[in-house]
């Protein structure tokens, strides 16, 4: 084998009684670039203009179904030729074509659908024929045949960068016959104009943008160690589906980290509304509704299993649709915060209502001093405990969708919810019931009317967030993405 200073092209001598012949195979310019004669019906005649001319169509008639070609050449070497390229690479034997197709996986027409509504915009960067990306790209949905643009290398040497990144913006677009420094350029260009930018490859020569990438993709079944050591991502099966998929399983990753935030501090939120009623009317002689022991039993014990129930929750029907959130977005932002705010203070004011209403049925009025001993006093503050505990069930079940009804849910996709709230109940009763944990957490047992009020303040939780879900998805439907 003597390997070829042109494209994609290896030599192989062949010596047979005495005569050596050499053979070579590549991409079809390159190779016609070194022949000067072509075989025509079993005879070797000059390669003229006319056979130019049906050699290019025959090629872009072949590209155009997809197919990617190699030509094929060889030359008989004199006796006194040695085996260098610059003796061999010259006045070559145009033998013919050869046209090879790798059909698109199934599942990538899919892929591609789900990362256009996702936002995602795929642009073809390839070393090979514009023709042959364009029909595998119309095929599979990446581009419009109609509107598609091919630039190839040559022609992206005259563009400045402003002009490259324009040109990915106005989408279907194909970079054809690119070097490996033209496709790193392409990566810089969008990088710098603020896009984010993954990059796939397999080949040694493509470990510099898959290292430049803010994402580098990697094949894993095809690709070359080269390719895999530069990337961040490698693919064991080599499928772009495998690329959405992981997309969607990122965004559902993230989703559930703001479910879990939500709900954790929901309660902390609704914890502190007691300590703050407290603190304001303190000169009144107020009763502090919540015992800090009773905060320790919710925030260690209580709410964990729920909050980590969270993270286990199933992909979000939608989730694909939603655009691309911005780098500069923060996991706790303004909207996590409402949504904790709004939820906290609804249970807090829940919980407080039973309080109040315990003490008040008992004698009490504001500005009465209660004995934290006294029984009446340990009913309202059980009450307050009790309704942040059970409106968090309330919560867990609400907290499982961001727009979506939780109604319209599958009660089976999330088993670890039900076990979250079974202990919560379980552990609620112990503390509620038991005379040893009354006495620790300072709690007396409660009436079962007790228990319809606490199931209400749950129920409650459910719809104000069901309502806040309707105007979200109204938003959304009108292109807010805020909501």
């Amino acid at each position: 084998m003597i390997p070829f200073d042109s494209e994609r092209k290896r030599m192989t001598v062949i010596i047979k009684n005495g005569a050596k012949v050499a053979y070579t195979k590549g991409a079809p310019r390159s190779i016609l670039s070194v022949c000067d004669k072509i075989v025509v019906d079993h005879k070797i005649e000059r390669l003229s203009e006319r056979h130019l001319h049906t050699v290019e169509t025959r090629i872009r008639e072949l590209a155009e179904e997809g197919l990617r070609v190699i030509a094929i050449a060889y030359k008989e070497l004199q006796e006194n030729e040695g085996f260098k390229a610059e003796n061999v690479e010259k006045n070559m034997v145009l033998v013919g074509l050869a046209a090879m197709k790798d059909p698109p996986r199934p599942e990538v027409k899919e892929a591609v659908r789900l990362a256009k509504q996702a936002g995602i915009t795929t642009v073809i960067v390839t070393g090979d024929y514009g023709p042959t990306a364009q029909a595998v790209a119309v095929e599979v949905g990446i581009l419009e045949a109609e509107k598609c643009r091919i630039i190839r290398g040559v022609d992206l040497e005259t563009k400045s960068d402003q002009e490259i990144a324009e040109e990915v913006r106005k989408g279907n677009v194909i970079f054809a016959r690119v070097s490996p420094l033209q496709k790193l350029r392409i990566v810089k260009v969008l990088k710098k104009y603020g896009e984010i930018v993954a990059v796939t490859g397999d080949g040694a020569n493509d470990a510099p943008s898959l290292r430049e990438a803010d994402i580098g993709v990697a094949m894993g079944a095809s690709g070359t160690d080269v390719a895999r050591e530069a990337s961040d991502m490698v693919l064991l099966d080599d499928s772009f589906a495998s690329i959405v998929k992981a997309v969607e399983s990122g965004r559902a990753i993230y989703e559930n980290l703001r479910k879990f935030i939500v709900y954790v501090f929901a309660h902390n939120f609704a914890e502190l509304v007691p300590y703050v009623l407290y603190a304001t009317f303190a000169g009144m002689h107020f009763p502090l509704p919540l015992l800090v022991v009773q905060v320790l039993a919710i925030d260690l014990g209580i709410d964990v299993i729920p909050s980590l129930a969270l993270s286990r929750e199933p992909v979000e029907p939608g989730i694909m649709q939603e655009p691309p959130r911005s780098v500069n977005e923060r996991l706790f932002d303004k909207r996590v915060f409402l949504r904790s705010l709004y939820i906290g203070l609804i249970i807090s004011a829940g919980a407080m209502v039973g309080c109040l209403y315990a003490w008040s049925q008992n004698g009490w009025s504001l500005g009465a001093q209660l004995d934290p001993s006294d029984p009446v006093y340990m009913k309202g503050t059980t009450m307050t405990f009790a309704g942040i505990v059970v409106a968090q069930i309330g919560n867990v079940l609400a907290c499982r969708t961001n727009k979506m009804s939780i109604f319209k849910t599958s009660l089976k996709s999330n088993k670890w919810i039900w076990l979250g709230i079974a202990s919560q109940l379980i552990t609620l009763s112990v503390i509620v019931y038991v005379p040893f944990m009354q006495g620790l957490f300072h709690t007396t047992a409660i009436e079962p009317i007790d228990w319809a009020f606490l199931a209400l303040l749950a129920c409650t939780v459910i719809l104000a967030e069901e309502i806040r879900k309707w105007f979200a998805r109204r938003l959304a439907k009108n292109g807010h993405n805020d909501a």
